[in-house]
């Protein structure tokens, strides 16, 4: 099976040539039955899964609402919370509804960060590792990074970095799961029920 992604389909001055990456290689078993395997894997974490689990921590909830309770100080930006978005942004484009960061939803409406690092897993090796996370912006700074409030989406792996293009497909499931997320989800347990 190879790649049929053309780059730049729409460009009347470029050649439309399909990229012809092997995606599976194909292998006949015995008795004939046919055995597809894939050329690479893509490791992705379900994001409701992880935040099923968060959301059992003790005192997690109360720690998502701390935006909401900390002390303001006017004219100093002291952490996200202070930016305009965080401010001003709505949960739908019209302009009639409500901000989506509210403190009676605190708790449930949060923000996102996503982030993306690359390092090297072994010495004297040129072979680069990246790993999609995110950082839950309604905690407080000295726990957004904390190994048990990450979300850890996904890893790659390749001898180079991956391209800007190469990272949009990777990071297409995780968009369409914050979309669905975006609609709501309601957890059956969590700490405080």
């Amino acid at each position: 099976m190879k790649c049929s992604h053309v780059k730049f389909p729409n460009s009347t001055s470029r050649k439309l040539k399909q990229c012809q990456t092997s995606l599976a290689e194909r292998s006949t078993l015995l008795h004939g039955r046919i055995k597809i395997r894939s050329e690479k894997i893509f490791p992705f974490a379900s994001i409701r899964n992880q935040l099923a689990s968060i959301y059992c921590q003790p005192e997690f909830k109360r720690n998502l609402r701390h935006w909401s309770e900390r002390k303001r100080f006017d004219d100093i930006l002291t952490d996200i919370y202070d930016s305009q978005v965080w401010k001003n942004f709505k949960e739908t484009s019209d302009e009639n509804l409500s901000k989506f960061f509210q403190p009676e939803v605190a708790d449930s409406n949060f923000g996102l960060m996503l982030n993306l690092d690359w390092f090297q897993p072994y010495d004297g090796v040129v072979h680069s590792t990246g790993v999609i996370y995110a950082a839950i912006c309604n905690l407080p700074r000295d726990m957004q990074f904390k190994r048990e409030n990450m979300l850890v989406l996904s890893l790659l792996s390749s001898p180079n970095e991956v391209s800007l293009h190469q990272i949009n497909h990777y990071l297409a499931p995780i968009v369409n799961e914050l979309v669905l997320l975006w609609d709501r989800v309601t957890f059956d347990n969590t700490f405080e029920y």
